[in-house]
């Protein structure tokens, strides 16, 4: 059964008044932050605890494969997003060449 005692309650009644009070400040977008990384943590810590079951490593050792895995997941990601970014960008750069024949632009120069 657990217990709560009053330092308990008085913690997590704190937290979440903060919790609160950013929601309703300008500055409610680091809740997204805030939440992002702890399922980034979360996932982490749940492939850490895979690994060091299935190749019986220590923990410092299991977290540190954990790290270079999720950061390579992250540079894969960055690099796709910035190879999206680069075409996205070279489409707006593209200017179609279509004639301009001369019956258009006495049209538009006589309005």
């Amino acid at each position: 059964m657990v217990t709560a005692n009053l330092a308990t309650i008085a913690g997590t009644g704190l937290v979440a008044a903060a919790v609160i009070a950013v929601f309703f400040s300008p500055y409610r977008r680091w809740l997204g932050f805030m939440v992002a990384g702890m399922v980034f943590w979360g996932l982490l810590e749940t492939v850490r605890f895979g690994i060091q079951n299935l190749f019986e490593l220590s923990v410092a050792y299991s977290y540190l494969s954990a790290l270079t895995l999720a950061m390579g997941m992250v540079t894969l990601l960055l690099l796709r997003e910035d190879r999206r970014a680069e075409r996205a960008m070279a489409k707006r750069r593209y200017i179609e060449h279509t004639p301009v024949y001369e019956e258009e632009r006495q049209q538009i120069s006589s309005r």
